[in-house]
């Protein structure tokens, strides 16, 4: 009787559990355009080159950027399943809105963001 009680807990943890997890609704990621965090003040700003689907693509930018003296130019994996070419530690807007401003004069699209 008492081994009989033992299993009937552990059943019900192991079915009560899933059950109070999927009670709170499915795992919610978030969409790509909420990944995207735009610099809206000064501090620990990174200038983004672009987004891409994979790291192939995104090494090609990177490359570019680098040989175009955009010094620091690196990859980063971004939370949302796509990597961005970025440059980091860039203290104010409006020293980010002047590299963005000599990338964009060598075909480069760059916006500001949040690091993080």
């Amino acid at each position: 009787m008492r081994r009989l009680l033992l299993w009937s807990i552990v059943l019900a943890v192991v079915l009560a559990y899933p059950l109070a997890v999927v009670a709170g609704g499915t795992p919610r990621f978030p969409s790509r355009a909420e990944c995207v965090r735009p610099a809206i003040e000064d501090g620990d700003i990174e200038a983004v080159f672009g987004y891409f689907d994979s790291e192939r693509d995104a090494v090609v930018v990177r490359d570019r950027a680098l040989a175009s003296g955009f010094i620091g130019t690196e990859l980063e994996s971004n939370g949302c399943g796509r990597v961005r070419v970025v440059v980091g530690g860039i203290p104010t807007l409006e020293v980010g809105r002047n590299l963005a401003e000599e990338a964009r004069s060598v075909g480069f699209e760059v916006t500001l963001e949040r690091a993080g």
